[in-house]
């Protein structure tokens, strides 16, 4: 079994302060550009504009060192709260899939071809996470800024790809609706953006208050790929 890594206070803090700083930089692009010349520039583009959307998500979700954390704010500023929502979820589940299936049929040193040694040590510590549908869900909902790290890390384990999708889906329009409704508010109603902030706080809250329970409650149920391989 890997070494799990642990959720920390400062840890926590980091990407709190990271998510309101590029929220911060958003407002000003937008103040700076014009919302309604944003919105034209989508229209004009036509459906290349969501393909292009989907495509670049999931290629960050593929090549991990690439941040995909803002995109989800830009979805939310360009098609509005449901379109946006739905292609951050097309593209998630494409680009987690490739994850998947690349650890799943190529293992560990096409993983590290791919993104590098650090990158794999990550999955390394992510494997915890992805060992049992259950932890699979928490992850999803709580761990969404590493879980390209994590699908990579799903494949290396004995889940099913169909548990993997649904969970992908389901319990990703959580995380997901936060970033695209974050992206909404920013050329909406000010109060909204609160809200959302707020429910952002009391995931966060959760997710330390609830880390050390749902581990001991939840076990792996799991084996690693090449653990399976040896056992026959």
């Amino acid at each position: 079994m890997f070494e799990s890594e642990r959720v920390s206070v400062r840890t926590v803090a980091i990407a709190a302060i990271s998510f309101v700083a590029i929220t911060i930089a958003l407002t000003v692009v937008i103040e700076a550009v014009g919302a309604d010349r944003l919105r034209a520039l989508v229209e004009s583009a036509g459906p290349w504009a969501p393909l292009a959307y989907v495509l670049v998500r999931a290629l960050t979700f593929v090549i991990a060192p690439l941040s995909s954390g803002p995109l989800g704010f830009t979805a939310g500023i360009m098609f509005g709260l449901w379109p946006g929502l739905v292609l951050t979820l097309i593209a998630e589940v494409v680009g987690g899939s490739i994850n998947f299936w690349i650890a799943r049929k190529l293992g560990q040193p096409v993983i590290r071809r791919i993104i590098g040694q650090e990158g794999s040590d990550r999955i390394e510590r992510f494997y915890e996470y992805a060992s049992s549908p259950w932890m699979l869900v928490y992850a999803r909902l709580f761990f969404f800024s590493v879980y390209d790290f994590i699908s990579y890390a799903a494949g290396l384990t004995t889940i099913r790809y169909r548990h993997y999708v649904v969970i992908t889906v389901v319990a990703g329009i959580v995380p997901a609706g936060i970033a695209v409704g974050i992206g909404a508010s920013l050329t909406g109603d000010p109060a909204r953006l609160v809200i959302l902030y707020l429910v952002l706080a009391l995931i966060s809250a959760v997710t330390l208050l609830l880390y050390g329970r749902v581990r001991r409650l939840l076990p792996s149920g799991s084996v690693h790929i090449e653990d399976r391989k040896n056992e026959l």
